[in-house]
């Protein structure tokens, strides 16, 4: 599952687009001192069940910033192809460490982000999925994976995923 340097090059230039803009798909201003957010991962895809859910990728925010995602990719690479809907469940959440969720856990999972059954933006031909979640110091945003049935897991088969955004101090960037 590499991923060309071309392709997040283009990734990354559609992000200073957004930049140099001043604000988000959907119109939330940027600060002029954001910098730009970009954390990927990916992990073997588990075995099947909930028990099995892996930590894709981690973005914590800086103390004394705050941070805006406005991007996302999920997604699934295997011997048989891309997932169809359901087979691979994501989910994004905040400051619940562990892989599973589990309801006693002090973190939240992002509004409509629970149970993702199938894949979003793409790295390669496409733009990442566009989201406004905002974030502040400290919170540390998680993509979960976890494989339910019918695609293959194990060596050669991925889960993985990406958080984009931008992040500026807290305090003083209004001057």
């Amino acid at each position: 599952m590499p991923v060309e340097t071309q392709h997040l090059e283009t990734v990354l230039n559609e992000l200073q687009s957004t930049a140099k803009s001043r604000r988000t798909t959907w119109g939330f201003p940027i600060p002029w001192s954001a910098r730009p957010i970009f954390t990927q991962g990916f992990q073997i895809a588990p075995a099947y069940g909930p028990t099995n859910q892996v930590i894709i990728c981690t973005y914590k925010v800086p103390r004394g910033h705050t941070a805006f995602l406005c991007g996302l990719v999920l997604g699934y690479t295997g011997a048989g192809g891309s997932a169809l809907p359901g087979q691979v469940i994501f989910s994004v959440d905040v400051d619940n460490p562990i892989a599973t969720a589990q309801a006693s856990a002090q973190g939240y999972t992002e509004k409509d982000y629970a149970a993702v059954p199938f894949e979003l933006g793409d790295f390669v031909g496409g733009p990442v999925w566009p989201v406004e979640f905002r974030h502040d110091e400290g919170e540390t945003v998680r993509i979960k994976g976890q494989t339910v049935s019918a695609v293959a897991t194990g060596d050669g088969n991925f889960v993985f995923g990406a958080l984009i955004g931008f992040q500026w101090p807290s305090q003083g960037w209004e001057q």
